[in-house]
């Protein structure tokens, strides 16, 4: 019952992100910190956990994808933070996003292959990543 209602919310998402046009998609993987959303150029997601876990978790999946770590950068946003980590592969560019929300935190992954072309399913699998060490 709980999965035919999981399904249902799913194809509800599909159905109004078609009609508003935007390419917001919920991905497979709503474990326990929440749903994996698809964008327009990569994938986001709310992580139950703080800033400085959810950083730790975004840093273990670089290197447990063998990305290389190559910038971080921290702001103030409003009451919040913002944490930018970058890195790269032999042929992709990767950048993690977090963003303070409330006692979780934000958290949105772009892979770039080139200018123009992104991998969204290595942003997947970097965000699958990092949902699992923020538990």
């Amino acid at each position: 019952m709980h999965l035919r209602r999981q399904h249902l919310v799913i194809i509800a998402l599909l159905l109004v992100s078609g009609t508003l046009g935007g390419c917001l998609v919920a991905a497979a993987g709503a474990g326990a910190g929440g749903a994996i959303y698809i964008n327009d150029r990569g994938v986001e997601s709310l992580v139950a956990t703080p800033m400085d876990p959810a950083f730790g978790a975004a840093r273990a999946a670089f290197a447990a994808l063998e990305v290389t770590e190559t910038k971080t950068k921290t702001e103030q946003e409003g009451s919040g933070e913002r944490r930018e980590l970058s890195g790269e592969t032999s042929d992709r560019e990767i950048t993690v996003t977090l963003r303070t929300e409330g006692s979780s935190t934000r958290v949105e992954v772009v892979v770039r292959r080139s200018a123009v072309t992104w991998d969204k399913d290595f942003a997947r699998r970097i965000m699958e990543e990092i949902v699992s060490r923020s538990k």
